[in-house]
């Protein structure tokens, strides 16, 4: 059964649309208990293996799973409880990003990459999430860098993001350990506007459900945008 994230199989909480209404706070938090109490009850040294996370125990203290998730080191504890925190941080760990950490760590296969790449649309339910993906992934990417290469380019590699050859220019992120995002580009002409996709190794498929891969993907372009604020002179 797809993990959901507002309580019920199949319901977004990606935006407003498609019959499906927002998320609320406690749907994050009775996501992210449902997730922890699976991780708690778990074979951890199994799942680290599988999500080629790093692991270790003290004597009589929780387990530690480490891991880069969009280019930034984690560290999950895992005792009595879940603990999601950024390596060095004290700053709370916003609730999406410790839903999807647990759903990845709980569902990654180990499986290696096929170098088959596919469409949000060939993922399945992918049509469900369709229009949500577009609004909350593809059409932000779009409007923030389909003009402008140099500035895609420029976020994108100080977030470890690697060139491909793909459309006019793009680029490849290992926002996982074992998940990349390939982002696609077209510039625009006379003739045609600009254009971009968002493509996935097909072995995701395996690894999360249609939503988390909508909401992963927002996450990814939000903070290419995030960084490209940061760019911008203050006035």
């Amino acid at each position: 059964m797809p993990w959901s994230w507002c309580g019920t199989v199949r319901q977004s909480p990606i935006e407003r649309g498609n019959g499906c209404p927002m998320a609320r706070i406690d749907d994050y938090r009775e996501s992210f208990r449902l997730a922890s109490e699976q991780l708690v009850a778990a074979d951890l040294e199994k799942i680290a293996e599988r999500a080629g996370v790093t692991f270790s125990r003290r004597d009589g203290g929780p387990v530690e799973m480490g891991l880069n998730f969009l280019a930034s080191p984690f560290v999950v504890q895992v005792g009595d409880r879940v603990q999601v925190m950024r390596e060095g941080q004290e700053n709370d760990v916003p609730l999406p990003e410790k839903i999807i950490i647990a759903h990845y760590l709980l569902h990654a296969s180990g499986k290696p990459a096929t170098g088959q790449l596919i469409t949000f649309r060939q993922i399945p339910d992918g049509h469900f999430y369709y229009d949500a993906f577009q609004r909350r992934a593809r059409d932000p990417l779009l409007a923030a860098f389909g003009n402008n290469r140099e500035l895609f380019l420029t976020c994108g590699r100080l977030l470890d993001g690697k060139p491909v050859d793909s459309g006019d220019f793009g680029m490849s992120f290992q926002v996982l350990p074992r998940t990349t995002i390939r982002l696609v580009l077209w510039e625009g002409d006379d003739e045609f506007p600009p254009e971009a996709s968002i493509l996935f190794d097909s072995i995701i498929r395996e690894d999360f459900s249609a939503e988390d891969i909508a909401v992963l993907s927002g996450m990814l372009v939000y903070r290419l945008m995030g960084i490209a604020r940061s760019r911008q002179p203050k006035s």
